[in-house]
């Protein structure tokens, strides 16, 4: 009995960081990758962590072993329901539901927190307190010692092992349900061993066992216009045709390549854009940080006077999802892909003494944009390796919204004089759209006037989470 004590202890530590790391996985094509997001999950599934503890201790007091051992089957199997029928069913729902009614990006968040994970991990934490009273000895302090020891221990494997294994392998759905998988098993272990046979009453407890375990190895339902899909520890990939002439890749809902299968070439304006500004200039030695489906590597590469293409992308599965569902061919050995962050890209290229004749930025796809690439000190390294720097960005058309001005700033302290074309010419008022910047004076570009009522964007201090959130 002791083991499954300490068994329970420890897949208890490991589930809750699991969720955890699920949680902020799940929100981040809507709210984005950041900190506030991130410190608020956090917080709120450690409030129901240290609520739990408290009611666990006070529940544990003058119980029998049945009743202790009843409580935590109960606590498990409704937890374990919980996150399978509820949390990741309706998550992206109750966020972008809270979202628009609320208008709040903190309060939105918080509310749908605790919504989703407060109650499963208040449940399913009240285990280690209870788990105590069940262990023999008198020494209390030991046995809580013990116990969060081995919980501990889960936690930070589940944490590693979510977003370093489970991710990429299962995917972010499998890896949750998986979750929902162990904490029911946990509750009919302890059945089974506690009370020889399994009563009518955890039926719910056997349901999710099985639902779980089907989910897991079960194929999911084929849409026939979606080629390739995939959840991973960076984003939400579907490779689609969109009609008989067209295929896309969305990153996290938001249309990251797309081209003509008749031509094979690229019909998004700003791509097009972009390459007919590397071929005037003919430029050698290009870098492009973003890599999504490599259509402007693949079609720069059929320039005679390109020599080497350097494209970098944090996702490293991005090269063979692009050769085998996307433009489904073998893509030209100039290329030459660099699976790293691109800060990390950037930082390893000043220190090597790295310069190319231009760099072209393509990692912004809908309302998901990276932080930690909208800020001065991104911009001024991108400066130290190369003078001629081109980037698309997505901005309100009208280029009048705190975000839009606050990061033409940036980019003018880090890059110099910025100049901008829109490439789609939208009608509609505040609408988004993708904006071709670089820092060379281009015929038909404007010219960025700063803004000096409105600051910059720094790694030490910036807004940018909540600028993108008022233009959503």
């Amino acid at each position: 009995m002791s083991l499954l004590i300490y068994i329970l202890s420890f897949l208890e530590g490991f589930t809750t960081l699991s969720i955890e790391i699920i949680a902020i996985r799940k929100f981040t094509p809507i709210v984005g990758s950041n900190s506030i997001s991130t410190s608020i999950i956090l917080g709120v599934i450690l409030l129901a962590l240290s609520y739990g503890y408290y009611i666990g201790g006070k529940n544990s007091k003058n119980k029998d072993e049945n009743t202790i051992k009843e409580k935590i089957i109960f606590n498990l199997s409704i937890s374990s329901a919980y996150y399978l029928f509820f949390t990741f069913i309706v998550d992206e729902f109750i966020l972008t539901l809270i979202l628009e009614l609320s208008n709040n990006y903190f309060i939105s968040i918080l509310i749908s927190s605790f919504i989703l994970f407060f109650i499963p991990v208040f449940l399913a934490s009240q285990t280690i307190p209870l788990l105590s009273e069940l262990l023999k000895g008198d020494n209390t302090g030991e046995k809580i010692g013990k116990l969060l020891f081995f919980s501990t221990i889960g936690s930070f494997l589940g944490s590693v092992v979510t977003s370093t294994v489970l991710f990429s392998n299962l995917g972010v759905s499998k890896s949750a349900t998986l979750n929902s998988l162990i904490l029911s098993s946990l509750a009919i272990s302890l059945i089974i061993i506690s009370f020889k046979k399994v009563k009518i009453n955890y039926i719910i407890t056997i349901i999710v066992f099985l639902l779980s375990i089907s989910i897991i190895i079960g194929k999911p339902i084929v849409n026939k216009d979606i080629i390739y899909e995939t959840s991973n520890s960076y984003h939400n990939l579907v490779v689609k045709n969109i009609d008989e002439n067209r295929r896309v890749i969305f990153q996290n809902s938001g249309y990251a390549s797309g081209i003509n299968l008749k031509t094979g070439y690229s019909f998004f304006k700003y791509i097009i854009e972009i390459k007919n500004k590397l071929e005037e200039n003919e430029y050698k030695n290009i870098a492009i940080i973003g890599a999504a489906g490599f259509t402007l590597p693949n079609e720069i590469s059929e320039f005679k006077f390109v020599e080497n293409i350097d494209v970098v992308d944090i996702d490293g599965s991005l090269k063979s999802i692009s050769e085998k569902y996307f433009l489904e061919k073998t893509l030209s050995k100039k290329i030459n892909f660099i699976n790293e962050p691109s800060r990390y890209f950037l930082q390893n290229t000043i220190d090597d003494n790295k310069k190319y004749d231009a760099v072209v930025i393509d990692i912004y796809h809908g309302d998901s944009l990276p932080p930690q690439t909208l800020t001065l000190e991104f911009f001024q390294n991108l400066k130290k390796i190369s003078e001629n720097i081109y980037i698309n960005m997505i901005t309100d058309n009208k280029l009048k919204s705190d975000f839009s001005n606050k990061l033409l700033n940036t980019m003018e302290l880090g890059l110099g004089e910025i100049y901008y074309k829109d490439v789609n010419q939208y009608k509609e008022e505040n609408a988004k759209t993708n904006f071709v910047m670089t820092n060379l004076n281009i015929e038909g570009y404007a010219q960025y006037i700063k803004n000096n009522d409105l600051g910059i964007y720094t790694d030490n201090k910036h807004s940018i989470e909540i600028d993108l959130f008022k233009i959503r």
